[in-house]
């Protein structure tokens, strides 16, 4: 009889922490030469990158008879004196009023220091920020093969299929550009990290994941205003462990009365702590995040709401004027639907009906709508969806149209330097799985959308294993809790750069699809190992001689 093979659930004669960090290291090392080899690749200016870097008093070095800023990526920015935010003018190129508050600049800071280190050109290099957000890519890499509850040949599985998820054009690239969507990327890797270890088996793994989760939700939220609804789902995990269990022991809750009487402090419950502890993570990740949404002056909100009327909403009726007339706007907006308002003439755009219209404007008003013609939302879903199936950012134009009315032109940003004469707006197509694979689904709506995010939710239910509904269960359920709450604020907050604006929903829908399938496959191997396994261990009986024939 063969004897079982008992499989050692060591990952290898290393320590865990050494393997988690040649993970990590190496996770950097392919990044770098995703994005450098043999050139690098980025995503160009769409005249909008200066709200970020003002901050650092930078403006992009353009050399002679350049052409325009969006088709090309441009590495070298140099300190001028007396810029800062407060300028409202770049040369010909009027800013907004507000500009960007990041946690990006963390990022440009620890890269104008690199940027020095290195010898590049320039007051800050983007291949500099490039580097640094490869090295934080893979630590975090290195620290999901530390935390993961999984055999060493599905924790590298899961590691692999993440940096092969994020080396997607439409993520990687923002490493180097004007842009924070590689912040949120970065938040992301680091929030999954910190759920899995909210997870793990000890207390003192479960507050370093409060810890964990904490500060790098406070870095997603804050990378871009459109990641703030993400705050929700983010609160309702840390918060998990503080809700209380009615079946618990009524001498604990007796204990805890009595401590809080004589208030001794060196007495209070480990679980008050642990929801103390995650308590205080929320509330300082809420106040970082409406701090940076707070920003936004009314003006540009107004400016935002009614580009949402126009490019979005305007387009899937079938009574514009009617629709125009609810909201109080003047009548010629309908022959721009489809495109921002700016598309018309400054005249239009000052006149009394159109400033009234503007002001009037307000998430409320447009809720409110919705509620009265229910039946308009899923078309606008439908809209917002072509763009999920399209996640290449693209700058927002106006060009001409019929009648000499102007229509939205969308041209999608360039990933090429203008060296070796490259054409302009040349898109990398170098590694794309996850932009190809959504591409397949181009035409669909938002029925197909929600099969996207349902199906790996079923996949970790059918598996019904316990530490999978605890740890990536959880994981699953918070990606794809932020990825329908970031493509409802990009849906519904601006109608512009939609595409660009979805890319933290793209990845953690991916990123959802990665774990579902790595922990699927984990069960199922599993299971067949221990079937196979129960029917080894069973004794076979002993062979009876044949009896001898009747004569």
């Amino acid at each position: 009889m063969r004897k079982p093979r008992i499989e050692d659930l060591r990952p290898s004669r290393l320590p865990v922490t050494v393997l988690a960090a040649a993970v990590g290291a190496g996770s950097a090392v392919l990044l770098m030469l995703r994005l450098f080899v043999p050139r690098p690749v980025g995503v160009a200016d769409n005249y909008d990158g200066v709200r970020l870097m003002c901050h650092l008093g930078v403006d992009v070095r353009l050399p002679r008879n350049t052409p325009r800023l969006r088709d090309y990526v441009y590495y070298r920015y140099d300190h001028l004196a007396h810029f800062s935010c407060q300028r409202h003018a770049l040369g010909t190129i009027r800013l907004p009023d507000v500009p960007y508050r990041s946690s990006q600049l963390l990022v440009l800071y620890a890269a104008r220091g690199l940027t020095r280190v290195l010898g590049l050109p320039g007051y800050l290099d983007l291949r500099a920020v490039g580097i640094v957000c490869c090295l934080l890519i893979g630590a975090a890499v290195g620290l999901l093969y530390r935390v993961a509850t999984l055999r060493h040949r599905y924790r590298l599985l899961v590691c692999a299929a993440v940096v092969a998820v994020v080396a997607d054009t439409v993520f990687i690239d923002y490493a180097v550009s004007p842009f924070s969507e590689i912040a949120s990327v970065i938040g992301l890797l680091y929030v999954a990290v910190g759920v899995l270890m909210l997870a793990g088996p000890s207390r003192r793994r479960r507050l370093a994941g409060i810890a964990v989760t904490g500060v790098s939700g406070l870095f997603l939220a804050t990378a871009k205003t459109q990641n703030v609804p993400a705050v929700l789902p983010l609160a309702l995990v840390l918060l998990a462990p503080a809700v209380p269990v009615v079946s618990a022991a009524p001498e604990r809750l007796t204990q805890l009365a009595g401590l809080l009487r004589l208030h001794a402090l060196r007495g209070l419950d480990r679980r008050l702590r642990h929801r103390l502890t995650g308590l205080v993570a929320v509330v300082v990740m809420a106040a970082g995040a409406f701090a940076v949404s707070g920003n936004e002056d009314k003006r540009t909100a107004q400016l935002t709401e009614a580009n949402f009327v126009s490019v979005t909403l305007l387009p899937t009726s079938a009574h514009p004027q009617r629709d125009l007339a609810e909201f109080g706007a003047p009548a010629w907006l309908a022959q721009y639907a489809g495109a921002p308002p700016w598309c018309a003439p400054t005249a239009l755009q000052d006149s009394a009906g159109y400033q009234k219209f503007t002001k009037s404007l307000s998430h409320q008003r447009i809720l409110g709508f919705f509620l009265n013609h229910p039946t308009r939302l899923l078309p606008v879903l439908d809209t917002v969806a072509g763009y999920f199936y399209e996640p290449r950012p693209t700058a927002t134009l106006c060009g001409v149209g019929p009648h000499g009315t102007q229509v939205m032109v969308l041209p999608r940003l360039g990933n090429y330097t203008h060296l070796a004469h490259t054409p302009r707006g040349l898109q990398d197509h170098r590694w794309s799985p996850v932009t190809d694979a959504l591409g397949l689904l181009r035409g669909f709506g938002m029925g197909t959308l929600l099969l996207l995010w349902l199906v790996p939710a079923a996949a970790v239910t059918a598996v019904r294993r316990r530490r999978a509904l605890r740890g990536v269960g959880a994981l699953l359920g918070l990606l794809l809790a932020v990825a329908v709450t970031q493509f409802g604020a990009s849906a519904f907050a601006d109608g512009i750069d939609t595409a660009k604006h979805l890319d933290l929903a793209v990845l953690a829908t991916a990123l959802a699809w990665v774990f579902a399938a790595v922990e699927v496959l984990a069960a199922l191997t599993t299971r067949g190992a221990r079937d196979e396994t129960g029917v080894a261990s069973i004794p076979r009986p002993a062979t009876q001689p044949e009896s001898e024939p009747v004569r």
